[in-house]
């Protein structure tokens, strides 16, 4: 039975259907538009004013942002609805969250983040959180076979950059087992590093990126 909550004039989401958490909020299964979407809800505080960058992000390995509309107390986000994410591929066969469908292969899923990736970066914008979690995966049907797509999610820390590619970074943000070695440099500095600033590369997303490479490559 669904509990439908309608938040504006377009979205309108379950809130008893949640499809995953996290640091920055919680994702339902909802509808914008006539069609089923993902919508994301963050509270006020924790939005980072990406909104107009990220609905312009258009590529096949990013997932689409389609609207946003905000109340008084959070943000809502109707998104690309997938499949899974990346990490629920490598849960035990008996959890009941494990991804049991099909996965391209390790070269074609290889060129596939890193086509979105680039995407990102030519946009002006660094991830800062790349990660399983934030990898989803979209298998759709295509004539006689499924077709398996691996899209970019995740965009909450996700910064605007310079025509250098940098862009300023106060304190140490993202997933720890995930950081690149300049942000881990940072880490152990300590309160040091909460309190100045710095500036941070798109390097830090690429170096990330072969993390996650390594990640499917060894099953996890």
């Amino acid at each position: 039975m669904f509990s439908w909550f309608r938040v504006g004039k377009k979205i309108k989401y379950d809130r008893k259907a949640i499809i995953g958490e996290g640091g920055f909020g919680t994702v339902y299964e909802g509808e914008f538009g006539g069609r089923k979407v993902a919508v994301k809800r963050v509270e006020l505080h924790l939005v980072n004013n990406r909104e107009e960058a990220m609905l312009k992000l258009d590529h096949p390995n990013i997932v689409k942002l389609f609207h946003c509309e905000s109340d008084d107390d959070f943000m809502y986000y109707a998104m690309e609805l997938c499949d899974a994410s990346l990490d629920q591929l490598f849960l035990k066969s008996n959890n009941p969250r494990k991804y049991k469908g099909p996965m391209p292969r390790h070269i074609e899923a290889f060129q596939q983040l890193a086509s979105g990736l680039e995407h990102i970066h030519s946009k002006k914008l660094i991830h800062r959180n790349i990660k399983p979690n934030n990898i989803l995966i979209s298998a759709t049907s295509a004539r006689r076979h499924i077709e398996v797509t691996l899209k970019w999610a995740g965009f909450g820390l996700a910064k605007s950059v310079n025509e250098k590619g940098l862009h300023s970074w106060s304190g140490v943000r993202g997933t720890r087992t995930w950081y690149a070695p300049e942000v881990l440099e940072k880490l152990m500095e300590g309160k040091k590093a909460e309190q100045e600033e710095f500036w941070g590369t798109v390097q830090s997303d690429v170096f990330d990126l072969g993390l996650v490479f390594g990640f499917i490559f060894l099953n996890g």
